[in-house]
C-alpha cells in the first residue's frame, strides 16, 4: 500500500494540497555520482562530518504534484539529459559550444552568448539555477540521516525569484545568475548544494552539479561587468579558474574529513583498480571524483598516518587526473 502524502501549503503554488517527498537536488543526481566499477556503487558523502559511501539525499514534503511538474518540466530534465553522467561520460552542453565563437577570451576564460542557439534552451538552463537556488531558501532541508543542508537566505529576493519560477513574474532585478561550464574534458562526478560566498558589496551562493557552476549574486551593488555575465541574458561561460577552486575545495574537504569504518575498504578497492588500470596503460577506467562532500573536521586519531596517507593521495588522484586529462578551455 503506497504511503498517504501528507496535507499541506505547497511552498511554490501556496495553495493546500498533497505534498510530494521532494528533493532539495534532483533525486537523479545521487545516481551520476555512483562509481560502477566498484562493489559499493554509493557515492562518498560527507554525514555530520563523517565520510561514508551512502545515498543520502535531502529531501521533506514541500511541494505538491502540479509543482513537481513545472520543476522538472522548466529545466530540471533539460539539464539532466545534457550533463555527463560518469568521469568520463558525454557531456552534450558542453559539445554544443564548440562550433561557437566566444565573445570573450581571457586568461583561461571564454564567455559565450548562446541566445538563438537552437541547441542551447538557456532558458530551462536559468530556470533551473534560480529553483535550486530557491529550493535552498524556502525550506529547511534534512538528509534522511539528520543532517541539516546550509542555510540560504535571500532575504527581499526571496518573494521575485518564486514569481520567477512559477512563471508569474520576470528575472528579478538586481539579480545576477552565472553559468560556468566545465573546461576539463574529465568532469569532476561531485554536487554540491547551495554554499555561501557573500561579498559586502553583495549576497553569493554557489552550488555544482557534474559539468555546471551556478552562481547567484543579489544585490544593488553588483558591478556592471559583473551583471553584463548574467545567464538571463544568454551569457555562459568556461573559466579554469573557477573549475580550479571547485577542485581545491573538493580536495580540501575530503582531506578534512572523519573516516566512516568502511572507509579504509573503499579505499583498498580504489588502490587495486587504479593498480590494474595502470598495469593495462588504460587510465580512463579510473573510478575516480564519485563525492558530495562538505568540509569540516580534522581526521580522527584511530585512523593513523597510512590512512591519512591514502585519503590525501585520493583526493589528490581526482585533482591531478582533471589536470592530466585537461583538453583546453572548451576542447
Amino acid at each position: 500500500m503506497a504511503k498517504q502524502r501528507p496535507l499541506g501549503k505547497c511552498k511554490l503554488c501556496g495553495l493546500v494540497k498533497d505534498l510530494c517527498d521532494s528533493h532539495y537536488l534532483p533525486k537523479r543526481l545521487y545516481a551520476f555520482a555512483n562509481a560502477k566499477e566498484l562493489s559499493n556503487r554509493n557515492p562518498v558523502m560527507s554525514i555530520n562530518g563523517v565520510l561514508k559511501q551512502i545515498c543520502d539525499q535531502y529531501r521533506g514534503y514541500v511541494f505538491c504534484k502540479q509543482c513537481e511538474t513545472v520543476l522538472n518540466r522548466n529545466g530540471e530534465n533539460w539539464v539532466l539529459k545534457r550533463i555527463p553522467r560518469d568521469y568520463d561520460g558525454p557531456f552534450p552542453l558542453r559539445d554544443k559550444l564548440r562550433p561557437l565563437t566566444p565573445t570573450f577570451i581571457g586568461d583561461g576564460l571564454h564567455v559565450y552568448n548562446v541566445l538563438g542557439v537552437r541547441e542551447f534552451n538557456i532558458e530551462k538552463l536559468v530556470f533551473f539555477g534560480m529553483s535550486i537556488f530557491w529550493r535552498g531558501a524556502v525550506h529547511r532541508w534534512k538528509s534522511t540521516a539528520g543532517q541539516e543542508a546550509p542555510e540560504v537566505d535571500l532575504q527581499a529576493y526571496e518573494g521575485p525569484m518564486r514569481e520567477f519560477v512559477l512563471g508569474k513574474g520576470p528575472f528579478p532585478m538586481d539579480v545576477v545568475l552565472t553559468v560556468d561550464i566545465w573546461p576539463y574534458k574529465k568532469v569532476l562526478q561531485a554536487f554540491y548544494p547551495a554554499l555561501a560566498a557573500h561579498s559586502p558589496e553583495y549576497q553569493k551562493y554557489w552550488f555544482y552539479v557534474p559539468g555546471l557552476l551556478f552562481a547567484l549574486y543579489a544585490g544593488a551593488n553588483i558591478p556592471r561587468e559583473l551583471r553584463a555575465l548574467n545567464a538571463a541574458g544568454g551569457i555562459v561561460m568556461l573559466d579554469v579558474k573557477t573549475a580550479d577552486s571547485v577542485l581545491n575545495y573538493t580536495t580540501e574537504g575530503i582531506k578534512s574529513q572523519h573516516m566512516g569504518p568502511k572507509m579504509t575498504d573503499l579505499l583498498n578497492e580504489i588502490a587495486a583498480i587504479r593498480s590494474k588500470a595502470s598495469t593495462n596503460n588504460d587510465p580512463e577506467k579510473f573510478p575516480v571524483g564519485h563525492c558530495a562532500v562538505h568540509t569540516n573536521s580534522a581526521e580522527p586519531a584511530e585512523a593513523g598516518p597510512y590512512l591519512r596517507q591514502r585519503l590525501v593521495g585520493f583526493a589528490a588522484n581526482v585533482d591531478g587526473e582533471i589536470r592530466f586529462f585537461r583538453d583546453g578551455v572548451g576542447r
